[in-house]
């Protein structure tokens, strides 16, 4: 890989990589199709969205197409982050780093999540997943690092981490 912590954040953009933060970085005042705009807005196309990859994302998230001109501050928690994730992929991905996407959705809205997620995943994309919901991670993840006062504690495939209940157990403290 290459050492990205010198570049500057549209040049990290540039390389196919995008973040979505835990409070999903939508700005409330303005519509979903302003936030997706600004979101579209790079040198190579100077804020225009390709037709083919906005019908993709509206099939991925129909919400966002639902509510495209509504103000994105009056939509649900899971629309916000239906939003959020969109606003990273508006353009092609090669690694999308999200941070707790399932943090107080509904359940229906999660498994939507997953099936969009895997979606991406099926196109190439690394997701880079920050989550403390196991069950979410645990559909997701080839890979698993725990954590614990921000050192490694424990790291593998995650099929051989959730087939050890007694490791699991041990990290994270579950009765599973």
């Amino acid at each position: 890989g290459q050492d990205i912590t010198a570049l500057r954040t549209p040049q990290i953009a540039e390389m196919g990589v995008a973040y979505v933060p835990e409070n999903m970085g939508i700005f409330s005042d303005l519509s979903v199709k302003e936030n997706m705009l600004l979101a579209a807005r790079s040198a190579k196309n100077a804020g225009q969205m390709d037709e083919a990859r906005l019908k993709w994302i509206f099939k991925l998230f129909p919400a966002v197409e639902k509510f495209w001109n509504h103000p994105a501050g009056k939509l649900s928690g899971g629309q916000k982050q239906m939003l959020a994730v969109s606003r990273a992929i508006v353009e092609p991905r090669e690694l999308l780093i999200i941070d707790e996407p399932s943090k107080g959705l509904a359940p229906a809205i999660i498994n939507n999540m997953i099936d969009a997620f895997g979606e991406l995943k099926a196109q190439g994309v690394t997701i880079l997943l920050v989550e403390q919901n196991i069950h979410f991670a645990r559909r997701l993840g080839d890979s698993v690092a725990v954590m614990d006062n921000g050192r490694v504690v424990h790291s593998g495939s995650m099929a051989a981490f959730s087939a050890d209940e007694p490791l699991q157990q041990s990290l994270l403290g579950l009765a599973l």
